[in-house]
């Protein structure tokens, strides 16, 4: 009896469904078709039915696995929202991101997809252990090894090289990913039984839509008439009918130029990206040098697998194997607690202003698992993000000039409020910039804190997610002037001191029993909900010895879920140290709507710039805002304020010399009133990023608009009002206009050089009354803020150096 015969029986006598002898019979012909060439037509038959057989038993028992792990998530996530103090909503939103209004004692589990996404990200890049690093970029991102980078697929593929870093980068690559295969089979996550987990396939749309269907196809089966690529069904459970790969290439031509691939979304794990299964190295190499990541963009395409992969294990280990599917039946039973619980318009405000509503936590879970980041049309992905692109390399040169007071003022508040020495944080940064840097990263790499500019470096700094969009020309333009500027360099190696130095702290800590604890690092422990019993656990794990201290390994503490609820708080705290846009602030910041799409591409150049400030109300803010009693809130407030107030103070000095100007009398009210309001996030960012346009009008309407937008609407105004004879077109706003759009234009070691050379020369080719316009420039700057100039409007060299009396009045 014939395999289909015995199927039909099978069907009619109700022990399989029509689905189920479907599937066994595509596997079936997959197979025999594989087989056959080696096989008589019996033996090939035979073959084919057992490889179906027993791919359909795998299956089954993975679909039993899934199920019962996606109950046991369900039920768990369910209890943690019950056990929030403030309603099932947060419950909910706690599982995302951190909780801003801390009730993880309350709960018990205080880890959550968007830290435990970083973790376990950390992880991997650990087991790496430094392979990929001779292929990262150089020299601000203009020098990259993207030729000898192949050797790595050749190697993946067993042929010998020769090469020894790509040996090592390929085992590496080979131990990693299984790793993570295992853990999120583990999670109940089902795979294909055919995983090929060798190489991330990236097929780019832009790329591919400069060739035809049939060129594209041709060169497919080219490669699959020749044994070099295999073609899957679409379940990925088998190989496809020969008959049919034809018509599944062109197809998957669609799919990826209409921009329905769903790789962003499909996470790093899904069998979406493995229809095609490649058995040469060179036909990968050909084909992704034409079609995928072409001669540049394997390095960015392999790390960016990594932070796939992470996400993916993280989202799937908090909330089952089908996550979307288990947030979704979440939300509405929140979103009804929530109606009931906030059912007045004050609840609804306080609710809605710490970004706790069922609406921010739907924006929350999309920016988390990555969807928001999707392009749902490339071209308007494009257009939108190139403009943010451009003004991010234009407009954030000195962005550095703002970061290091407050970075330093915020890191030293979060050592503070946890028990770590800010003197330790801020010395171990300094020596790790200067002497030790690669001992530094060899240890960070033991305890799960290598650095992340590995993944920044390929896919833009996470610090200015909204700003950096992709790796086309504009968004190579801005990561590269963001490098130049030092501004990684700073924030990696303060992540990396504020983090050592926290583990430290915890090894030292290890000590001493849970009622003995240093009161602040026992408050750390209890504000994650971490009880006595967990600590004992945690501090028996024998300590990491390097550089002559301690440090607590996390790899090293027997319970994982215990370990990377760890190290979860630890990242949320880092969060407070050095100010990042975590899942909840970039959910809002978009609106929840995807990149690529006509208003998403809208919203997010009108928020361009603005998150930092929404950022510093989510941490340090909301932490003052939920300390217990009026005192501790009070006291925590002027804190925050004083210190915040100095880093503005001292940014605002800084920034008045880059410009040319000495600095601002320290002893006047309007000195720390404008201290005040530039001191936290949003006002230094916004001070430097508004700092070479006017104060005026158009700084307002670019405020509103967003940068791009605001640009574009200032610029067109002011030339359809000269052209009406409305307004006269001067030299100095053809200048302003110019700059607002020209890379490099802000960088804090250049600025000052390039505003006098450049741009004053621009003014002064079209401006005949050039002289008088800096004069009244120079005026207004004496009467307004008592600043002269050490190297004045006009002037092609310094008339003299800085004057620092100046800070006292002198």
């Amino acid at each position: 009896m014939s395999i289909a015969n015995c199927l039909t029986r099978l069907v009619q006598a109700q022990r399989i469904s029509q689905k189920q002898a479907d599937d066994a019979l595509a596997l079936y012909e997959g197979a025999q078709g594989r087989l056959y060439p080696t096989m008589g037509p019996v033996s090939s038959e035979a073959a084919g039915a057992l490889e179906a057989a027993r791919i359909m038993k795998e299956t089954a028992e993975r679909r039993k696995l899934m199920a019962a792990k996606q109950a046991i998530a369900y039920t768990t996530a369910l209890n943690r929202m019950q056990q929030h103090p403030n309603g099932l909503t947060v419950g909910l939103q706690s599982m995302l991101v951190r909780d801003n209004l801390e009730g993880g004692e309350a709960m018990g589990n205080a880890i959550h997809i968007d830290g435990h996404s970083e973790n376990v990200t950390k992880r991997l890049l650990g087991m790496m252990n430094g392979a990929m690093e001779p292929y990262a970029s150089r020299f601000a991102g203009l020098s990259q090894d993207t030729e000898s980078i192949w050797n790595i697929v050749r190697e993946l593929f067993g042929k010998d090289t020769g090469d020894q870093a790509a040996k090592a980068a390929a085992k590496g690559w080979t131990d990693t990913t299984a790793y993570a295969v295992e853990r999120v089979k583990r999670a109940g996550k089902p795979l294909s039984v055919l995983d090929d987990w060798r190489l991330p396939q990236s097929w780019d749309t832009s790329r591919l839509r400069k060739f035809s269907q049939s060129e594209f196809t041709n060169d497919l089966m080219t490669e699959f008439e020749a044994g070099n690529l295999r073609v899957m069904d679409a379940e990925g459970q088998g190989d496809a009918p020969r008959a049919a790969v034809g018509g599944i290439i062109a197809n998957a031509y669609n799919d990826i130029t209409l921009g329905r691939a769903g790789a962003g979304a499909a996470g790093g794990f899904s069998n979406q990206l493995r229809v095609f299964r490649f058995q040469s190295p060179d036909t990968y190499i050909r084909l992704m040098k034409k079609y995928g990541v072409g001669d540049g963009g394997l390095y960015n395409t392999m790390m960016g697998h990594f932070g796939g992969m992470g996400r993916e294990i993280a989202s799937v280990e908090i909330l089952g194997p089908n996550y979307q599917d288990n947030f979704k039946r979440l939300l509405d039973v929140a979103a009804k607690d929530d109606t009931l619980r906030n059912n007045t318009v004050g609840k609804r405000f306080a609710r809605s202003i710490s970004l706790n509503s069922p609406a921010a936590v739907q924006r929350t879970f999309d920016a988390a698992t990555g969807k928001l980041g999707m392009a749902q049309n490339e071209l308007i992905a494009g257009i939108g993000g190139g403009m943010r692109n451009i003004q991010t390399a234009a407009r954030l040169g000195s962005a550095t000039i703002a970061a290091l007071p407050g970075d330093s003022f915020t890191a030293a508040l979060a050592a503070n409020v946890n028990g770590i020495p800010a003197t330790a944080v801020l010395g171990r940064l300094v020596k790790d910039l200067t002497t030790n840097r690669e001992g530094s990263e060899a240890i960070a790499r033991q305890i799960n804190l290598t650095a992340a500019s590995v993944m920044d470096h390929a896919i833009g700094s996470k610090r200015f997610a909204d700003e950096v969009v992709g790796q086309g020309l504009t968004g190579r333009v801005a990561d590269t002037t963001m490098r130049m500027t030092g501004i990684n360099v700073w924030t990696e190696g303060l992540k990396r001191a504020w983090g050592m130095e926290f583990n430290g702290f915890i090894a030292r800590q290890a000590e001493t029993s849970f009622d003995k604890l240093d009161p602040a690092f026992s408050g750390f422990l209890k504000r994650y909900g971490f009880t006595p019993e967990q600590w004992d656990k945690l501090r028996v794990t024998p300590p990491i010895e390097a550089d002559g201290a301690k440090f607590f390994d996390v790899n090293g503490v027997e319970d994982q879920a215990l370990a990377d609820r760890l190290m979860s708080a630890i990242l949320d705290e880092r969060r407070f140290a050095i100010l990042e846009p975590d899942a909840r602030v970039r959910g809002a910041m978009t609106a929840g709507l995807q990149r690529g799409t006509f208003m998403g591409e809208i919203v997010r150049s009108a928020t361009q710039f603005k998150s930092f400030p929404m950022t510093f109300m989510m941490t340090h803010i909301m932490r003052t805002a939920v300390q217990d009693g009026a005192w501790g809130k009070t006291a925590a407030g002027l804190k925050l304020v004083t210190l915040m107030t100095v880093a503005g103070a001292v940014t605002s000095q800084m920034q008045s010399i880059v410009a040319g100007r000495d600095p601002q009398d320290m002893a006047t009210q309007e000195f720390w009133t404008q201290a005040f309001i530039r001191g936290g996030g949003g006002g230094m960012l916004g001070d430097l990023v508004y700092s070479s346009t006017t104060r005026g009008g158009d700084g307002l309407t670019e405020y509103a608009m967003g940068p791009g937008p605001g640009a574009i609407f200032s610029g067109v105004g002011d030339f359809m009002q000269a052209v009406s004879g409305n307004k006269e077109m001067t030299g100095k706003m053809l200048a302003q206009h110019v700059k607002a759009w020209t890379p490099g234009s802000s960088l804090w070691f250049s600025k000052i050089a390039t505003d006098r050379l450049l741009f004053d020369n621009v003014q002064a080719m079209v401006d005949p009354n050039y002289r008088q316009t800096f004069s009244r420039y120079e005026r207004r700057m004496k009467k307004e803020f008592g600043q002269s100039f050490w190297w004045g409007p006009g002037d092609p060299l310094p008339t003299r150096a800085p004057d620092l009396g100046n800070i006292a009045g002198k």
